[in-house]
């Protein structure tokens, strides 16, 4: 190594350490879904890009394999980007009226000339800030964690600021005195006797935790091997039962058994039903596909259904949970009016959309009268990015997400590293439990949530590279 090597060596650390804080950071300030939090983090996030480029411009270094395996999804994202400022452009009117009819009845009633697809172009302009802080922040998952060691660093940084929301959102929920970072949430409208964390609402702390519960049974996964295979003698069994109850192992069971206590002390419905159909989806994909899987996972994965939540949870609130679900009807829940309220919306802007972030400000005209609240978002993921970005932008983002699952499932088809196929486990459940809590909330538009999503459909792109890594080594 060089001294120009070595004297960078400490920078690049930083770099590294500076993005595991902005993990850490995102769910704090209110999930970083303010203005004053977005920025934070698109700040702190462009920072870490810029010292990137700047070492590599002064070093040129071939990208990590990741970047190659992910270039579908790169191009895909990058086209999304186009896609958003192109909404925010003014076209002439002829080409509005064949990409949103609409739109262009609207605008011949003034007169213009010239009009943008966005019906507010400000505001969609703000999102393609948010698109592009999240391209980067794709972007620079892929370039730093390119090592097993750097994926377990992440996935704990992860677990810590999950078990952090969990701590102070039960002790929030217990002891009356509820404050979402610093701003009670009664001020807030949120939802008293319920664990929020630091987040607004209990529902994307439910999205947060499912996803970092996703990451933890992905890599205890990672460390179960077949115990029952080999000899039997005392030592081995003393062996194995004081690593079960004494290692990594241990501390990594805790710490989900806390996870799964938070999630059910949030009182989310979609957040519990997107974990338990995440889990059993996963699992299925996993025992059926996984080649070289110990037979201590099969009762791992019975396990934290078994005890962490029959047990666990009903002890602290799984009746809460089945009530409301039971409660739920057509007639009770507000939600499924605004979605057929959303639908004309759908069929009126189907090919380019209102405009990224616009849904606010166009539903009122959709709005039935049994809709008397104030709707900025329509509590289901899929409808919003479809009125929003229109049939290209939703193709273009639904593209990246499956060729993330399609990678991850090849992985787990073809790979026998157990710290691949623990990692797309991982992908998978999360990837999973996302798209199912989608259907009834929007933890796709909270910065904290989507940010840890680009993480999930990362991790099949590092553990493709980190195996061709590995296999390589042992070639040689």
């Amino acid at each position: 190594m060089t001294s120009y090597q070595s004297s960078e060596q400490p920078t690049k650390n930083w770099i590294l350490y500076s993005y595991f804080a902005l993990v850490a950071w995102l769910p704090i300030p209110l999930a970083s879904n303010r203005p004053w939090g977005t920025s934070i983090a698109e700040v702190w996030c462009y920072i870490i890009t810029a010292s990137i480029i700047i070492i590599w411009m002064r070093n040129p270094q071939s990208l990590p394999t990741s970047f190659k395996t992910a270039k579908i999804a790169l191009i895909l994202l990058a086209l999304n980007l186009v896609w958003l400022l192109i909404q925010c452009f003014p076209l002439p009117l002829s080409w509005i009226q064949i990409l949103s009819p609409q739109a262009y009845y609207q605008y011949s009633q003034t007169g213009a000339i010239n009009a943008s697809i966005s019906l507010d172009k400000s505001v969609s302009f703000n999102l393609f800030q948010e698109a592009a802080y999240l391209f980067s922040f794709f972007c620079l998952t892929l370039y730093l964690i390119n090592s097993k060691q750097k994926l377990k660093w992440l996935i704990y940084t992860i677990l810590l600021s999950a078990l952090f929301q969990v701590i102070y959102g039960s002790l929030m929920a217990l002891s009356g005195i509820e404050y979402s970072f610093f701003i009670s949430k009664a001020a807030l409208h949120s939802h008293i006797g319920s664990a929020t964390g630091t987040f607004a609402n209990r529902d994307h702390l439910a999205g947060y935790l499912e996803m970092a519960l996703a990451l933890g049974i992905g890599l205890m996964l990672t460390m179960l091997s077949d115990t029952n295979s080999g000899k039997k003698n005392w030592k081995k069994l003393i062996k194995n039962i004081s690593g079960l109850l004494l290692g990594p192992k241990a501390r990594l069971r805790i710490i989900l058994i806390l996870l799964c206590l938070g999630l059910v002390v949030t009182h989310s419905r979609g957040g519990n039903l997107g974990f338990f159909i995440s889990l059993g989806v996963a699992g299925i994909i996993f025992l059926t596909l996984a080649r070289n899987k110990p037979r201590a996972t099969i009762i791992f994965l019975s396990s934290l259904i078994i005890l962490d939540i029959i047990i666990i949870g009903s002890l602290v609130g799984v009746s809460k949970v089945m009530n409301r679900l039971a409660q739920t009807t057509i007639q009770t829940e507000s939600r499924d009016d605004a979605y057929f309220a959303t639908y004309p919306m759908v069929e009126d802007y189907f090919i380019s959309g209102v405009g990224a972030g616009n849904y606010f400000n166009t539903f009122p005209t959709y709005k039935t009268p049994q809709l008397s609240h104030y709707w900025n978002h329509a509590h289901n993921d899929y409808l919003e990015i479809f009125v929003e970005f229109g049939f290209i932008g939703f193709s273009l983002l639904a593209s990246v997400v499956c060729f993330s699952i399609i990678t991850a499932i090849r992985i787990l088809q073809n790979r026998r590293s157990p710290f691949a196929l623990g990692m797309s486990f991982a992908s998978l459940m999360g990837i999973v439990a996302i798209l199912v809590h989608s259907t009834v909330d929007y933890n796709l538009q909270i910065l904290a949530n989507s940010s840890m999503f680009m993480i999930i459909i990362a991790i099949p792109f590092i553990c493709y590279d980190i195996t061709h890594q590995q296999r390589g080594r042992e070639r040689r």
